[in-house]
């Protein structure tokens, strides 16, 4: 092995360049060269770099070892599973790159093992993901999400519920239920995701009850449930009553032991928040009336096994009080108490290593460009003027 390059011949180096340093104008510049000579080398010359990544793509076998590396997602993993399911900035971040690289965190693999060793004879466990605004709750569900579809669990993903009870634009009296509001238009994104998330194994489920629609028009027992999904894609009219029949299906026979079901859920506690919808009368619509809130909050009853609950809350405000990043504050009295019993799992911000090896995941994608922000001292800067919130850290360095 090389020794470090020497004071001397740095200072020799930097003459020829026309870089002499100086106490006033360069001398960081140079203190930070020094640093980077004494990296160690390898082998072949070369400086070793912190390991920021890792070769191993398959979530069923992240364990500890893995925590705080960046693992590649297959394109059509990110493209089927994730691409409706992760913040917009990500995806910003992926179409720049090239490439979906999340990383392994410990709270995904807590989670992680708690589905391993479940007894899906019980009922359905619940687990809240919760923590601060940019913690990377979302980005952590994403992962338990990968781990799921490759140990062939169906997906039931709800990503953006807030917006159920936000948007009043193309709204329609239920044809299921009176008194109850469809979102047309909502309903037929979610069984677009839904039909990409599971296209794998929606071919081999069929119903085991009847279902009309209208005089004409109906669903015979024994037909494939993927024909349910692409009816109510087709007679966007029916979209929200599809819905409730897939989940009332997976349901029935996830207790029949024939399939496993995952329910993910980014900001559970949007079905609980007030909405903001109106009828023509310009009365507030409540929240549970609403079609699809109402059959997701079906699924939380203690009435099924085979499956498993993970949630994320999200904080309503931007305030880093204690109380208000917690389940039981965003909960409220009664999503407490019928998420109860669950298991809680804090997402914390970035560790130090969590955050040198985001850092030098930018730097080797060459989204860090500046000399300055490569250096160890410039890795300080960023990890202060970030303390350590994921999502602050990659806004910042977007701007290096």
């Amino acid at each position: 092995m090389c020794r470090p390059t020497s004071r001397k011949t740095l200072q020799s180096a930097l003459r020829q360049l026309s870089l002499r340093p100086t106490y006033d104008g360069q001398a960081h510049l140079f203190s930070s060269l020094v640093d980077q000579a004494e990296v160690p080398l390898n082998d072949n010359h070369k400086r070793i770099k912190p390991m920021c990544r890792t070769s191993e793509n398959n979530p069923l076998k992240h364990n500890g070892s893995h925590q705080g590396q960046h693992y590649t997602v297959p394109q059509g993993v990110y493209k089927d599973l994730m691409q409706r399911a992760l913040p917009f900035e990500f995806k910003k971040q992926v179409k720049t790159f090239g490439e979906a690289c999340m990383m392994v965190r410990e709270p995904a693999l807590e989670v992680m093992n708690y589905i391993r060793n479940l007894n899906l004879d019980l009922p359905a466990s619940r687990i809240v993901l919760y923590g601060r605004r940019g913690s990377g709750r979302t980005m952590s569900l994403a992962h338990i999400m990968h781990y799921c579809t490759e140990d062939q669990w169906v997906i039931l993903h709800a990503p953006w519920p807030i917006t159920w009870n936000r948007e009043y634009k193309e709204i329609s009296p239920s044809s299921h239920k009176s008194g109850r509001i469809d979102h047309p238009a909502h309903a037929g994104e979610w069984l677009l995701n839904f039909q990409s998330q599971n296209k794998h194994l929606l071919k081999d489920i069929k119903i085991q009850s009847s279902y009309y629609w209208t005089k004409r028009e109906s669903a015979e027992e024994g037909t494939p449930l993927l024909d349910i999904v692409e009816f109510g894609m087709n007679r966007i009219k029916f979209a929200a009553d599809c819905v409730g029949v897939i989940l009332k299906e997976l349901k029935q026979q996830a207790n029949q032991k024939k399939v496993k079901v995952m329910v993910a859920v980014d900001g559970v506690n949007s079905f609980w928040a007030p909405a903001r919808i109106r009828t023509e009368e310009k009365e507030i619509v409540p929240t549970s009336n609403i079609s699809l809130v109402h059959n997701f909050k079906k699924i939380f009853r203690s009435d099924w096994t085979n499956g498993v609950i993970v949630c994320t809350v999200d904080p309503m405000a931007n305030d880093d009080q204690r109380e208000h990043y917690t389940p039981k504050y965003l909960l409220g009295k009664e999503g407490f108490e019928c998420m109860d019993p669950f298991i809680p799992v804090l997402v914390p911000y970035y560790t130090e290593k969590e955050a040198h090896s985001c850092i030098q995941y930018f730097i080797d994608m060459n989204w860090i460009q500046t000399p300055e922000g490569k250096t160890e001292e410039g890795k300080k800067e960023l990890i202060f003027l970030s303390g350590l919130n994921p999502y602050l850290l990659t806004r910042i360095c977007a701007s290096r």
